[in-house]
């Protein structure tokens, strides 16, 4: 896996001042800037940093391939850690000349920065010291959004995108399922750069947000689709997310002291799972399946999407997200008219959105005008996305257009299988440049084939459902509900409380025949304790790794509350913000001091009607609140999560 590396000094994260140090608070100098004595222990941080890098870079032979410089600088920045309840104004780990301008997080910047050369030449300072330092990679980053500083000609500006920001005041509708030309007008503009004078290349964008205290919005699956598939139809072809797997962020001396989060924003003193598309114990989120829909088509047609060209229509310039009944599309193409249209019709914050039917698109591509939807048009149903392909070419059988969406494709012996897929209510309809027509009921059936100038084809189509269980390993396709971890044509399997495994291979000489390993369930024994009302504590009464079919137990928790937290050994180890969910808890590495005795207890705090962030949560999870406060803990369960491995 190829890397790029964030050497800071500063790089936020939601962490304590950013990543910068305590210490540095108290020392007789100003931060993020040219200041000597900043600048001299921002040398020996480099310095450490390249000697722990040593011999993985690029030019190595190793994975670095490239290194992002500070971030968010001349933008946004992190509280200091030392403050004080009730202080009128957060103090910002910001320059002297900067604090009037930085931004609380990623957003628009409406001041003006008078000290924009400033920023420019550290930044210029930074890359200089990193190289000196020995960091030395092909391509250099930085944070490009709301007219932060970059380094003109020398590092490539990277974009966000946030459709659930806990740092606006309220929730609102998003402009990230609308479509938008990235190259020549990034998000969060103005920017500090001549966009067309760099690649269009996405390093933060939200499929989830880190809840704080009294904002818990919920991000949807749909949403985070529409969100990747939006930045591809604008231009971008780096996709890069954050975060795409959350984590616990660690406590100070040893687990026993202060947190590391950023406390003052209102953070869990050691969640971070950031909704991501894979969580904090590494469950997959909703999110997760969909994105890798999208990750599939990327890898197998990233040849041909790159040099495309974004194409907008006339409608973006007045389309709003409380538009319902305009079509969101856009266009990437090259210039012989081969392409991509991409398609939204959901908007985040949105409950009340409809199908869209009887679309009809007229391209005016060189040479020929295409209606796309042909003479009965096609449906795209409500909360989808999705992009279908024209004047696609599969080996010299040219598609003209497709109500279908290319998931990959496979080789077999000179026959190449070309895998479409639609959401449901789709009627998948291929019309070829020959005159000829296929509509197909998609299924394990749907496959039809075609000879090509280059050699033979297969065409199956599956429904989305199979679609999101897909996966590519080692040039086959596996079609499995489980959590999939390849390395080569190994495959590990994992499935949460269910011992059965299912899963399709293919080719093989049985077509898409469905196969069912089964591995022996566990019943794992554990005591609970829940004498005081507001407290509980968990304890295994057996060896919790004995089994070689478990790779994990996860304690699920149901309770209505605002806040839990766990303990062991007299530490906080983990906290939790509720949102209406079980809060689920991987087991393993507490497991040998469980086993021993030592219990892991649980304190909760009530939910009162007056939480500021109740109007994020489902309404149907939000209890009754005529008796006061509300806090309802239930028994909690052990899942095992089984595994299981198999060779392709």
């Amino acid at each position: 896996m190829d890397v790029i590396v964030r050497i800071g000094p500063f790089g936020h994260g939601e962490i304590r001042n950013g990543g910068l140090p305590d210490w540095l608070f108290a020392k007789n100098l100003d931060v993020r800037c040219n200041d000597p004595k900043y600048l001299d222990y921002t040398k020996k941080l480099y310095n450490e940093i390249a000697r722990q890098l040593e011999g993985l870079y690029y030019k190595d032979g190793g994975p670095i391939i490239a290194c992002q410089l500070e971030n968010e600088h001349q933008h946004s920045a992190a509280p200091w850690a030392v403050n004080y309840n009730g202080e009128e104004v957060l103090d910002f780990t910001a320059s002297s000349y900067d604090k009037g301008i930085t931004k609380l997080g990623v957003s628009v910047q409406e001041n003006t920065i008078d000290k924009a050369d400033l920023g420019t030449k550290h930044m210029e300072t930074l890359l200089g010291m990193a190289q000196e330092a020995g960091i030395i990679t092909p391509i250099y980053t930085t944070t490009g959004w709301g007219n932060a500083a970059v380094i003109p000609g020398k590092a490539i500006p990277v974009t966000a995108g946030y459709t659930y920001p806990t740092w606006f005041p309220d929730q609102r509708k998003s402009d990230f399922t609308m479509m938008k030309n990235l190259w020549s007008s990034p998000d969060y503009s103005p920017v500090r750069y001549n966009p067309l004078d760099y690649p269009s290349a996405s390093a933060e964008m939200g499929a989830g947000i880190q809840m704080v205290y009294d904002k818990r919005p919920i991000c949807t699956p749909e949403a985070a689709e529409a969100l990747m598939l939006r930045c591809l139809a604008g231009g971008s072809n780096l996709i890069g997310y954050y975060m795409y797997h959350g984590g616990t962020t660690p406590r100070m001396n040893n687990g026993k002291g202060e947190s590391y989060s950023d406390q003052p924003m209102g953070l869990p003193k050691m969640s971070y799972d950031f909704q991501a598309p894979l969580g904090e114990m590494g469950l997959e989120a909703p999110s997760f399946r969909p994105l890798r829909v999208i990750h599939n088509f990327l890898a197998d047609f990233q040849d041909v999407l790159a040099p495309m060209q974004p194409v907008m229509p006339e409608n973006v310039k007045t389309m709003t997200p409380e538009n319902r009944d305009d079509l969101r599309y856009a266009v990437r193409m090259n210039p012989e008219g081969e392409g991509f249209l991409f398609l939204v019709n959901t908007q985040d914050h949105d409950l009340n959105r409809h199908d869209m039917t009887d679309l009809k698109i007229k391209l005016n591509l060189p040479g020929e005008t295409l209606i796309f939807g042909g003479e009965n048009g096609f449906v795209l149903p409500k909360n989808t996305s999705a992009v279908y392909p024209f004047n696609f070419d599969m080996e010299g059988v040219k598609i003209k257009w497709a109500s279908a969406q290319p998931l990959m494709k496979i080789n077999e012996n000179g026959t190449t299988h070309y895998f479409f897929t639609v959401h449901d209510g789709v009627k998948p309809e291929f019309v070829f440049a020959n005159g000829k027509k296929r509509t197909v009921v998609p299924g394990y059936k749907s496959t039809f084939s075609m000879n090509g100038k280059k050699g033979k084809v297969k065409v199956p189509v599956l429904p989305y459902t199979d679609a999101l269980n897909s996966v590519k390993v080692d040039g086959k396709l596996l079609i499995t509900p489980a959590t999939v971890i390849a390395e080569g044509n190994k495959v590990k399997m994992f499935s949460l409380d269910n011992p059965n495994f299912e899963y399709i291979v293919y080719p093989s000489k049985q077509g898409f025949k469905k196969q069912t390993i089964t591995v022996d369930s566990v019943s794992p024994k554990f005591t609970i304790d829940k004498s005081i009302p507001w407290r509980m504590e968990v304890c295994f009464t057996e060896d919790a790794k004995a089994q070689n079919q478990v790779n994990e137990y996860f304690l699920s928790v149901p309770y209505t509350g605002s806040v839990a937290m766990a303990f062991m050994d007299g530490a906080m180890i983990l906290d939790h913000f509720w949102q209406g969910q079980p809060w689920k808890i991987a087991l393993n590495r507490y497991a040998d001091k469980m086993t021993k005795g030592e219990p892991m207890g649980f304190y909760f705090r009530p939910l009162r009607k007056e939480a500021k962030f109740l109007p994020d949560i489902p309404a149907d999870r939000i209890p009754d609140f005529s008796e006061g406060p509300v806090l309802e803990i239930s028994d909690p369960v052990i899942l095992p999560e089984y595994i299981t491995t198999i060779t392709l």
